[in-house]
């Protein structure tokens, strides 16, 4: 296997999974929809559509598909989840989510969501050829699936593309790697799937039956290119993801420390990650502020702390901000703090950038000298916010006033106009709605199901 170094910082590269870690426990209900016995895990859908990966061990057993399930859970670094409790609580045979194609063979989907991969089998039409109406890696569906005799189906005609994702993740068996260093994996334990690697990605020493979880671009061809990954069969990762074993390490610094919690910023996620530190765990000589290397076993999904040591800055800087000076020799970035100027070789083009353009810089310690290693340029801020809001999901409350629906990033709350007439509408209802701002708040403006349409 080759190592090189490894892209740090998620603007460059993406590097961050789908969810950044977040610092408390959450609780949800969701149907079972796929079982990993190797990753001792299960994939559940709540009823806003939303997809998670449960780090169940202990409950894996006594769970199965196809059961809702209670459960109370901590966020793990790499975006799943580990189950502290979980209660079943009775069949269910509906889903509704979206996720993205990740492999077709006949008329089985891999799809990715919630960072796993599973399967889901398509009854009637085409899967396969875009051309004739089916669907190619990337897509991205929204699916009401059945949950029927321990598997997910669906007819062709419930599975709607809205969109096409150019990144993706991919968690499932290693295979081999080619001499080119191609890597294949077999994903949901069928399909197939190649995976190339770029020079500037690090690989890990991965062995024939590893579990390993990947992020990938998806190419105009849907082909696979490396972003990011890990060994969940290791118990040594120092990258944020999450082992077989019940652990993880992360690198990151000290944001709070007390005597029964730490909370460690680390650079591709949003929030800290926390754990709990035992009563006969040493921290003298630890503080805020300091670069730490942390690693923690969540065995009953509460993550504890369980090693910490300082470790110092690796030999990689990364810069955002605009470019101040650009010679044949070196580039020079002024972001926030002091300017960073670094190296330039033959190995990454500058040609697109000159004096003034925004971007992000990435450089490596080469002999000593900070030398660039990739540079993009920075990306637009987002635009103003729209003066609608678009939601699908779920009925969830009604009333002659007011309408709620369960969407995918939670519930949306609208006025319901004077004299609208919803009576075609109910709660458990699936539905598209648009609601607009006004000086009072957002208000319905139109409503949509598969029978019933009304417009304000």
């Amino acid at each position: 296997m080759k190592r090189v170094l490894l892209l740090a910082a998620a603007g460059i590269a993406a590097l961050a999974f789908a969810l950044p870690a977040t610092a408390g426990n959450v609780s949800f209900r969701g149907v079972v929809i796929a079982k990993d016995a190797a990753r001792k895990s299960i994939v559940t859908v709540s009823r806003n559509g939303v997809v998670r990966t449960i780090r169940a061990r202990g409950a894996l057993k006594r769970v199965r598909v196809g059961r809702l399930v209670a459960v109370q859970a901590a966020s793990l670094p790499d975006g799943t989840y580990a189950a502290s409790k979980l209660r079943p609580l009775g069949r269910a045979g509906r889903a509704h989510f979206r996720a993205t194609v990740a492999a077709v063979k006949g008329a089985t989907l891999a799809l990715s969501a919630g960072g796993s991969v599973f399967a889901l089998r398509v009854r009637g039409g085409k899967t396969g050829s875009a051309t004739s109406g089916g669907f190619r890696p990337g897509d991205r569906l929204e699916a009401y699936a059945l949950v029927k005799g321990g598997s997910l189906q669906a007819r062709r005609e419930a599975l709607k593309r809205v969109g096409h994702d150019d990144q993706l993740v991919l968690e499932g068996i290693y295979l081999a790697t080619a001499d080119d260093g191609t890597i294949e994996m077999a994903v949901v334990h069928r399909g197939r799937v190649y995976v190339k690697v770029p020079d500037d990605v690090i690989v890990p020493d991965f062995e024939p039956g590893d579990e390993i979880v990947a992020v990938v671009k998806v190419e105009a061809d849907g082909s696979f290119t490396l972003i990011k990954a890990e060994n969940e069969s290791s118990g040594d990762d120092d990258g944020g993801g999450v082992n077989g074993d019940g652990t993880f390490t992360v690198k990151g610094v000290i944001t709070s420390l007390s005597v029964d919690r730490i909370f460690v910023k680390v650079e591709e996620h949003h929030e800290p990650v926390t754990c709990a530190v035992p009563a006969d765990f040493d921290t003298e000589g630890f503080a805020v502020g300091q670069a730490v290397l942390m690693a923690c076993k969540y065995g009953d999904g509460h993550p504890v702390l369980i090693k910490l040591r300082h470790y110092e800055a690796s030999d990689y800087l990364y810069a955002q901000g605009g470019v101040t000076d650009l010679t044949e020799e070196a580039i020079t970035v002024q972001g926030d703090g002091d300017p960073v100027t670094c190296a330039l070789t033959d190995n990454v083009d500058t040609s697109d950038f000159e004096v003034g353009d925004l971007v992000m810089m990435y450089c490596v310690k080469v002999d000593g000298v900070w030398t660039l290693k990739a540079i993009k340029h920075k990306e637009d801020p987002p635009p103003p916010p729209s003066d609608y809001v678009l939601v699908d999901g779920t009925i969830s409350a009604l009333t002659t006033t007011e309408i709620t629906v369960d969407g995918a990033d939670g519930p949306v709350t609208c006025a319901v106009p004077e004299g609208a007439d919803l009576s075609a509408f109910n709660i458990d209802d699936d539905v598209s709605m648009k609601c607009v701002h006004t000086d009072a708040g957002l208000r319905l403006k139109r409503l949509q199901s598969d029978t019933a349409l009304w417009e304000g």
